[in-house]
């Protein structure tokens, strides 16, 4: 196919559309200015995990020790930092291996527009970040945490976010002390009530302010060390089929949306959907709308909280079983599970297992059953079947 496509950006949506498009006999120019991955891998999620990690590790030999256990009695905290950016130079070369053999061209520089002729232009370059705290030069963002050397002491945290949260509750896990600045409730999503007292009581292991003047206070106390967890904006507004609003053959995808992103998952679904629009468009077919329904969204405290759908009063509470990461947590708490329902039918559920017993859903394919069609995986508990789930 005699067509040239420039995708901006090497995180999991421009990876994801790249990917797509070279399997689909286009010609592919990949663009990644700093590292193959994206936030996701070098300073997000796949991040958060490997400090969470260890957190949990932390928990359990505090639960079975029966006290608290911190980080430096294990390893100190640069030891960790290292271990944690050897895997990831193993997956970034995972990564460009796996998307060199698709057939993409790799180019670790900056695009600038409209440098070559290509016939399209896809961007996935993830949202842009303001220090709304500018004034104050001590602030770290999510790219200066990788780079500590030293565990802090005391740490603020400023955003009551699922990001916010996680960061809050893995440094209080190792053994510092933290304290989160929230405007309002942290994890708004969650609005059963019994759950939010759940959290509130069981997981939350640090101190959460909303007044200002605390927040200042803090601010410019020089024992703590400030980390800003406020998400970013995003760069283009789309319409539905994720088309870049008043250009012509320019998509987007990602957190750069203005209207989408958010998410791993849902970066690499819109990737999917702009990679096959572009090769609708290409062949005069019916381009595919983006749909954000039923988005399964986890936050990774002392328990693992995910959840989808609604939260209803009509519901179901289930104990947690013991089983894979939950039999330490018997001594403490092994967390609680609700489905809800509305008029008889289940419309969403809250769980606190681990969420990497995927085995049912692989079940499910097995079986030959049509539900994958708009499956939006768990990342990254399903990253193992994501690529058989999708076929890409």
């Amino acid at each position: 196919m005699d067509v040239k496509v420039a995708v901006v950006g090497g995180g999991p949506a421009g990876r994801t559309t790249a990917i797509a498009l070279s399997k689909k006999g286009i010609d592919v120019d990949l663009y990644e200015k700093d590292k193959i991955g994206g936030t996701c891998l070098n300073y997000g999620c796949t991040y958060i995990t490997g400090l969470r990690e260890m957190a949990d590790v932390l928990n359990i030999l505090s639960s079975i020790k029966g006290e608290k256990i911190k980080l430096d009695e294990l390893v100190q905290f640069n030891e960790l930092q290292e271990k944690i950016n050897k895997i990831q130079k193993r997956i970034r070369k995972k990564l460009e291996k796996e998307t060199i053999n698709a057939g993409v061209n790799i180019k670790y520089k900056e695009f600038k527009d409209k440098e070559d002729d290509y016939d399209y232009t896809v961007y996935a370059t993830g949202k842009i970040y303001t220090n709304t705290f500018r004034e104050y030069e001590d602030v770290l963002t999510h790219k200066d945490i990788p780079q500590l050397k030293d565990l802090p002491e005391n740490i603020l945290v400023i955003g009551g976010g699922t990001v916010g949260v996680e960061y809050a509750s893995l440094f209080a896990d190792f053994g510092s002390e933290v304290v989160l600045y929230a405007r309002s409730r942290i994890l708004k999503d969650i609005t059963d009530e019994d759950i939010r007292n759940y959290i509130m009581e069981k997981l939350i292991n640090f101190k959460i302010i909303h007044k200002e003047e605390e927040l200042k206070k803090f601010l410019n106390n020089e024992d703590y060390v400030k980390i800003l967890a406020i998400g970013g904006k995003g760069r283009f507004k789309t319409d539905k089929y994720l088309r870049v609003l008043n250009e012509k053959n320019t998509y987007a995808c990602g957190d750069c949306l203005i209207n989408g992103g958010g998410n791993t998952p849902v970066s690499r679904m819109e990737g999917r959907t702009v990679a096959e629009n572009i090769y609708n468009e290409i062949n005069g077919l019916k381009l595919k709308e983006v749909k954000y329904n039923l988005i399964p969204k986890t936050v990774r405290l002392s328990l693992t909280l995910s959840y989808v759908g609604k939260q209803t009063k009509e519901h179901k509470t289930i104990r947690s079983s013991v089983g894979k990461g939950n039999f330490f947590k018997v001594l403490s708490d092994v967390g609680i599970n609700r489905i809800y329902y509305e008029n008889g039918k289940v419309v969403g559920a809250i769980s606190t297992i681990p969420a990497s017993e995927v085995l049912p859903y692989f079940a499910q394919f097995i079986k030959g059953l049509d539900v994958y069609n708009d499956f939006i995986e768990i990342h990254p508990s399903t990253d193992i079947f994501y690529k058989e789930f999708r076929r890409i």
